[in-house]
């Protein structure tokens, strides 16, 4: 692993949920970055696709969070 992708590990690692964000979704938000980790560290191909499922489904609850779904959609549609 080069040093720009640890670095980048190192980032995501220190990475705080916001104060006042609901409490399911600061746990779908930790959960994804925690596998976001697992997947640099161990090098693996992606994620599977629950994690992303879990933030989106858990972000669509919360309509001041629809900037940043629709983003995280564009993101996935970009890489089919």
């Amino acid at each position: 692993m080069n040093s720009d992708k640890k670095a980048k590990l190192k980032h995501f690692k220190s990475l705080n949920i916001r104060e006042g964000t609901p409490k399911d979704l600061a746990i779908a938000i930790k959960t994804f970055i925690q596998q976001a980790v697992i997947i640099g560290e161990y090098e693996l191909e992606k994620m599977p696709a629950e994690y992303t499922d879990n933030l989106i489904k858990t972000l669509s609850k919360y309509p001041e969070y629809n900037k940043i779904t629709l983003d995280i959609i564009d993101i996935i549609n970009q890489k089919k």
